[in-house]
């Protein structure tokens, strides 16, 4: 059967008689059931790309809310693991706070309840928690990000739909929700400079060999060629932030504005900077820092919630396992204005966003 023109397009049921099978089976091909074989579904896909079968969208949109209603009633609770903290510890940590928000909030609008794992508090293996999994019929699951850096999950996690809010977990490669921390820094390089900042300097606090370490120093290093060298400052490594090292690095470089995180805006404070009069300072992590201070907000309640989502897809087109290719959705931060910046002098018009 040769491809149709769009006037008269390939239907389900064209498809169905060129493969000899019914519709449902088709249906329940194209969605990769497991109710039809590896072999017949692969069997189908490739009948539907060579006679070229299209899903008409709105078809399938139906289709998926009447299988998300049907799977609402087979499947109630969705699993957070939580693997390095204390339940009594959640509240020391204002990002997992905030995701584990965001993740329940999603979970109650599409009537899923949410069974939170404490795997210090458990004090379980992964294979046994697996096993409790199986035997309480979960399939979705959110695993948070390690609080300590980047790390691996080792669940076995064949039969399960798995997302992760970060990019911390970095074995399995799974779909991920995660701030975007290349446009965030890019964001507050730009309005530093509109408000007349000219020596920015950047204090790293992130893990090394973390995504976000890399990306806003790639920022901060692509900044630093569109500027005169003379206003070129390097950035203060991790290893290197205590009272000392920031003491060496502010009397060396002389920035007039330094973008960072909450601790070393307490640090600076007790060495005896006021921001904004003697310095600006603007911080990439608000969870972090005074209500007051001028930065991003890394929304991780909406971090959540869009994690849990590509669970919840996962799961209406029965994808499970490590995925073939993994999905990254970004989430815009948004900038909070607040008193540790002021205006210092003319704009510069510096522009490092491709969009806005």
């Amino acid at each position: 059967m040769s491809p149709k023109s769009e006037s008269s397009r390939v239907s389900m049921r064209d498809l169905a008689r060129e493969v000899g099978v019914s519709v449902s089976a088709v249906s329940l091909a194209l969605r990769n059931s497991p109710k039809v074989s590896k072999r017949r579904r692969e069997e189908i896909q490739q009948a539907a790309e060579r006679i070229g079968y299209v899903k008409d969208g709105r078809v399938a949109e139906l289709m998926e809310h009447m299988r998300t209603f049907r799977s609402k009633e087979r499947m109630s609770t969705i699993a957070v693991i939580i693997s390095d903290i204390h339940k009594s510890e959640l509240k020391s940590y204002p990002r997992m706070v905030s995701l584990t928000r965001g993740v329940e909030a999603e979970a109650k609008k599409n009537g899923y309840g949410v069974d939170f794992m404490y795997l210090k508090d458990l004090g379980v293996s992964l294979k046994r928690l697996r096993d409790i999994l199986v035997a309480r019929g979960i399939k979705g699951v959110v695993v948070m990000p390690f609080q300590t850096g980047v790390g691996k999950f080792e669940m076995d996690i064949s039969g399960f739909c798995v997302s992760t809010p970060g990019y911390s977990i970095i074995t399995p490669t799974i779909n991920r929700a995660c701030p975007d921390y290349l446009q965030m820094m890019d964001e507050l390089l730009e309005r530093v400079c509109r408000l007349g900042y000219k020596r920015v300097g950047f204090i790293m606090t992130y893990a090394s060999g973390g995504i976000g370490h890399k990306l806003y120093s790639s920022s901060f290093l692509f900044y630093s060629t569109l500027i005169d060298e003379s206003l070129r400052i390097p950035i203060l490594r991790r290893r290197d932030v205590g009272v000392v090292g920031i003491q060496k690095w502010m009397d060396k470089y002389k920035p007039d504005v330094v973008v960072s995180s909450g601790m070393v805006y307490r640090i600076l404070e007790n060495l005896g900077y006021r921001m904004p009069e003697s310095m600006g300072f603007a911080s990439l992590e608000l969870s972090e820092d005074h209500e007051h201070a001028s930065g991003v907000d890394h929304r991780h309640d909406l971090v959540g919630s869009e994690a849990l989502k590509l669970t919840f897809s996962d799961i209406n087109l029965n994808h499970s396992g490590v995925p073939e290719n993994p999905k990254v959705v970004l989430v815009d931060s948004h900038f909070r204005e607040g008193n540790t910046l002021r205006k210092v002098g003319r704009a510069r018009p510096i522009k490092l966003r491709t969009t806005k």
